[in-house]
């Protein structure tokens, strides 16, 4: 008994050092974005600041225009999200509930884009927005990545253990079948949908290369370009470069919405099968 008690106490030390390990990092991003630009400099380096003071996030959040971006990154992510959601489910009950000719090849065919690396995408993309005339607008940063072939097959993993019995019954009751997917499909597919939303709003967040390349306007930047962009540049002031100020600004709703939804999160893979 001693013996399984010593191994329970080493494998929770073990899970609390990792977990020490891996959140480290963001404590020290949060206690550094409060210090002045001399201070990180010091070495040996020093966790606290001496003196609390949020006179670089005033400054990058309304002279390097990370407002703007941050409404950018925050209008662009939600809005993507939400249609990838939708499409992906739509997709995904159609797949499992209708009967086609070449249906599974169809099917294997949208899984099989997701192995295409997103740079690949970036010249072709690029060509057809040029062509509507999309340049430096929304529908260029939104449109491009509504659907994601992912998401169409976490969708399906889902739908496989899903109970046929009930929608064989609504069927039967005359229900139609934009009905059945909205009222009865939809809502009892909550959690994995809650964990793709997440995915995608992380993919999306951190997008760097398309947003550069789709819209190059200092008005339609978002985060991860003003990120690059400030620690390239040489800000006006020496006394107000400090990096972390940036990195805590495009982190924070990613740290706020993973402590909101992170049963769902885990609960939604897990229901999946992708444990």
């Amino acid at each position: 008994m001693d013996h399984v008690t010593n191994q329970s106490r080493l494998a929770t030390g073990l899970i609390w050092m990792g977990a020490a390990i891996m959140f480290f990092p963001v404590v020290w991003m949060l206690l550094s974005a409060f210090k002045s630009p001399q201070e990180l400099l010091d070495y040996p380096p020093r966790l606290l600041p001496d003196r609390w003071s949020t006179e670089f996030l005033v400054y990058i959040w309304t002279e390097r225009n990370f407002g703007r971006m941050m409404l950018n990154s925050v209008f662009v992510s939600s809005t993507v999200t939400l249609l990838t959601v939708f499409s992906s489910a739509y997709i995904a009950y159609v797949f499992r509930e209708f009967q086609f000719r070449f249906r599974i090849p169809l099917l294997y065919l949208v899984i099989a884009t997701t192995m295409i690396p997103l740079p690949v995408l970036v010249l072709p993309h690029f060509q057809i927005v040029l062509w509507l005339g999309w340049l430096n607008t929304y529908q260029a940063l939104i449109m491009p990545y509504a659907l994601w072939g992912f998401g169409v097959f976490l969708m399906y993993q889902f739908l496989a253990g899903f109970p046929h019995d009930l929608i064989e019954a609504a069927r039967l009751d005359g229900v139609s079948e934009r009905q059945i997917f909205q009222h009865i499909v939809l809502p009892l597919m909550k959690s994995p949908c809650v964990a793709l939303g997440i995915i995608t709003f992380l993919h999306q967040w951190e997008s760097l290369l398309w947003p550069l390349v789709a819209a190059n306007s200092p008005e339609m930047q978002m985060l991860p370009a003003g990120l690059a962009t400030f620690s390239g540049d040489a800000v006006e002031s020496a006394d107000l470069f400090n990096p972390y100020s940036a990195a805590l600004i495009a982190a924070f709703p990613l740290l706020i919405a993973f402590l909101i939804f992170q049963r769902m999160i885990v609960k939604g893979i897990a229901m999946t099968g992708m444990k």
